[in-house]
């Protein structure tokens, strides 16, 4: 709980790099609820890290290792599985294998796998599995990758309305930041969250609530990588500073997500 409020952070990584990297080691399940637990975060939307993933054995892998810890723990992590619709019926089964043993969304990254257009045909057969298990799908966003725009996270939520899409990131560059809630705002069934955004408590949080509602903005933090402890210190300058009510604090940092996610 932070500040007496529901704590879910909606976009969060674990998992083991094929090779030791500068930037990143392995991060273990263990050490992330031991850093939630320090930070007043209740639960955490968690999947594989997702640079290591691109066989197909890959993915299986990096999905059952989430799918085992939050079974492991299900009163802290919540599985979502990541899938790169390039491989084609594999990609299928390994979406509705993991929905049936448990998983709570489907992960997308055009950038990292392949640059597949996010709004393309190629989509369409795990966007119909989505629908079918009443699950979001959340998805990697960028100003500068032409394979997953905020106009093309836009286009793939219009052709399935009745799928929640959850745009990462929300473009990740600054200046398109402001541009966010003309592309979002007609399109009810799409969300945006705050992770790996700039350092601008206002655009972030505020704008975006006064422009999109709060029922449309999920806290999250893209870790270990980006930090949780530093998106939470932006959450709460929008509030201390930038006139975020509590109100529609509680509704990002937690009840968006329960909704969001079909948590209890």
């Amino acid at each position: 709980m932070i500040d007496g409020m529901l704590a879910i952070d909606d976009h969060c990584h674990f998992g083991q790099p094929k090779a030791e990297r500068a930037d990143i080691r392995r991060f273990l399940a263990d050490e992330l609820i031991a850093r939630m637990h320090r930070n007043g975060i209740d639960k955490t939307v968690v999947c594989h890290l997702i640079f290591p993933l691109w066989e197909q054995e890959d993915f299986t892998r990096g999905n059952n290792l989430v799918l085992e810890a939050a079974r492991k723990h299900p009163d802290r992590l919540v599985a979502a599985c990541v899938i790169n619709p390039k491989h084609g019926r594999f990609a299928e089964q390994e979406a509705r294998r993991c929905l049936s043993a448990g998983a709570k969304a489907i992960k997308f990254h055009p950038v990292l796998h392949g640059f597949y257009p996010i709004s393309g045909e190629i989509v369409n057969p795990i966007m119909a599995i989505a629908e079918e298990a009443r699950v979001p799908v959340v998805t990697h966003s960028d100003f500068n990758a032409r394979s997953c725009t905020p106009y093309e996270v836009a286009h793939l939520a219009v052709r399935f309305r009745r799928v929640t899409v959850v745009m990462l990131h929300m473009g990740i560059d600054p200046e398109g930041l402001w541009h966010i809630p003309e592309i979002v705002a007609p399109i009810p069934n799409l969300m945006v969250d705050s992770s790996l955004t700039s350092d601008l408590p206002y655009g972030v949080y505020v704008n975006r609530v006064r422009k999109l509602g709060a029922d449309r903005v999920l806290f999250g933090s893209d870790g270990p990588i980006v930090s949780v402890e530093a998106n939470l210190a932006k959450l709460a300058a929008a509030e201390q500073t930038y006139g975020l009510t509590k109100d529609e604090k509680r509704k990002i940092l937690g009840e968006n997500a329960v909704r969001v996610f079909r948590l209890q």
